[in-house]
Formats: structure tokens, C-alpha cells, sequence
């Protein structure tokens, strides 16, 4: 069926210019000729669980598209939609090594991860582009990379032969080049290298908490206190339950940059792994054990 987009939509969707173009599916059970893949199917248990919960009542009538994200070929980016073409959340989504998939993070909210309107909304309000008009003419070489939930990134190669790395749901250009993006990678290599992947049989979501959101710069525990100890950070879903203002830090790229989340709640799926609610352009769910490497965690 048609839809009917704005000009700048069309223009974004147009112009975006990426390795690899996404395949559409549907959320609601497939009709067509074509069996579904696995991923697919996959997918499909996944929204049809988050349909359920608070924030994510938009999924059940939502459309999906699937597109790969690097390095490689074995994650992918799934982005829902509504009736009006907006976006209402997105999955990130990994192949495992023994089979199967597992679901990185997910979200909900019209800032999705690499949207392309707001990327092209910040390239502008950052002087990289002058208009959609400038784009057109030029078009843009983009790549979207994902790592873990706190390296992802567009790469853009500029036409002046320069290279920028662009967050991937603000836009913003991060103080970083090529040499930093790979050490970052090296990095997580060496600190995911003792992990084990273990079969996932997460199918449905056992417990929920969301709490108040709150401005996560209002305190700044991260200069005052000392971080969470391994066993507090062990029994981050207590201290959510009640409802204490747990913020989030991380500092990447040579602590060039600096992230700080708010943590607002969880969700726990029945393979007991755990995914921290954070109010980041939206809510975001990043699994703990994918971040908690990364960085540290202070209690206001």
C-alpha cells in the first residue's frame, strides 16, 4: 500500500546513500507466498513480547524493516514504524555463534537508533551539510557501524576526503578518527574476550520496573562519589525498585568522550538477562552485560 511522505522525508530516504539497503518485512504475521526467514520469525517473537509493555503499545500495528549494520554481515538494524511512516522504536539485533539471534537493544520513541532525519537535521545545525539541497548534489557516503550499545556510529566520508564518526542517535559529530574507532573495537575485544555467549530462551519478559525520568546532569555523583561496587551493580534492579536515581558513565575514545545515561527502570526476560530502561532520545534498552565493562554506575 502507499504512503504519503513529506518532501523532506523523501528527500532523507532518497539521499541516504549506505553499503547496504534495508529489506522490508512486516510485523504482523506474514500473508505472502514467501515463508519468513529465521531472523524474521525471530524478530517477530521479539515485538510481539515488547508490544505488550508500557511505551510499546505503538508496535502492534507497526511495519518493520530489516537492514544490516557492520563491521561485517552479522548484525542487523530493525527499525518499526506506524500507519504515518514514523518511526516508533527499533531493535538491534546480532547472529550468535552456536545458531540463533540475540537481541542487543531495543527501544522505543521517534528518535530511533541511526534515524536518518535527525541525522541530517544535525549535520545541518552542525554546518557539515548547508541544506538537504547541498546533499542532493553531493550525495552523502554513510556507513553505519555498531560495536556494543556505546559504539555506534555513523561514518561519513565527507567530499573534501575527510571522515567523521557521527553518534548514532544524535548526529553529532564525535572528536575522533579512524585510529580511535579501531582501538575502541580492539579494546572491547579484549575486554568481552574471557565472556561466554550462552544459549538465549528469552521469549517473553518476566519482570518490569519504570520510574520517574530525571535530568541526569541535575547531580553530578559521578565527580562527588565513589561508583557502584560490583555486587550494588549485581543488584541494580533492588535499588530501581526503589526508585533511587542510578546514573550511568562511560568515557570512550582516549576519555575524549563522555557519556552519562539515566537509568530508569528495566525489563527481565525469563532467561533471566537484563536490560536497563534509559531516557536517552527516547527509552532505551541496552543489556547490562554488554555495558557494565564499559563503565560505572553512581547512586545520587
Amino acid at each position: 500500500m502507499l504512503r504519503s511522505f513529506s518532501l523532506i522525508k523523501f528527500l532523507t530516504v532518497l539521499l541516504l546513500t549506505c553499503s547496504l539497503l534495508p529489506v522490508s518485512v512486516t510485523a504482523a504475521t506474514p500473508t505472502n507466498a514467501t515463508a519468513p526467514s529465521a531472523l524474521e520469525n525471530q524478530v517477530q517473537t521479539w515485538v510481539e513480547q515488547l508490544g505488550k509493555q508500557q511505551g510499546f503499545t505503538a508496535w502492534k500495528q507497526s511495519t518493520t524493516s530489516i537492514t544490516p549494520i557492520g563491521p561485517g554481515q552479522h548484525g542487523w538494524l530493525v527499525t518499526l514504524r506506524d500507519k504515518a511512516a514514523k518511526p516508533v522504536g527499533y531493535l538491534i539485533v546480532h547472529a550468535k555463534e552456536d545458531g540463533g539471534f540475540q537481541l542487543s537493544e531495543y527501544g522505543s520513541g521517534s528518535h530511533p537508533a541511526y534515524d536518518p532525519n535527525t541525522l541530517y537535521q544535525s549535520m545541518i545545525q552542525q554546518g557539515l551539510i548547508s541544506s538537504y539541497a547541498d546533499a542532493l548534489l553531493h550525495p552523502l557516503k554513510l556507513e553505519r557501524l555498531y560495536m556494543n550499545p556505546l559504539l555506534a556510529v555513523w561514518k561519513w566520508d565527507s567530499p573534501d576526503g575527510q571522515t567523521y564518526y557521527l553518534d548514532a542517535w544524535t548526529g553529532e559529530a564525535l572528536p575522533i578518527d579512524d585510529k580511535q574507532w579501531l582501538s575502541a573495537g580492539v579494546k572491547l575485544k579484549k575486554l568481552t574476550a574471557d565472556g561466554s555467549s550462552a544459549p538465549s530462551a528469552a521469549k517473553s519478559i518476566s519482570l518490569v520496573r519504570m520510574n520517574p525520568t530525571f535530568d541526569a546532569y541535575e547531580q553530578m555523583p559521578w565527580l562527588t562519589k565513589k561508583p557502584l561496587e560490583t555486587n550494588k551493580v549485581n543488584q541494580l534492579t533492588q535499588l530501581l525498585d526503589r526508585q533511587a536515581k542510578i546514573r550511568f558513565t562511560s568515557e570512550l575514545y582516549d576519555r575524549t568522550v563522555l557519556f552519562v545515561w539515566p537509568a530508569i527502570g528495566y525489563h527481565q526476560w525469563n532467561d533471566q538477562k537484563l536490560y536497563v530502561a534509559f531516557d536517552q532520545y527516547g527509552m532505551r534498552y541496552v543489556a547490562l552485560a554488554d555495558i557494565q565493562s564499559q563503565g560505572l554506575f553512581f547512586n545520587e
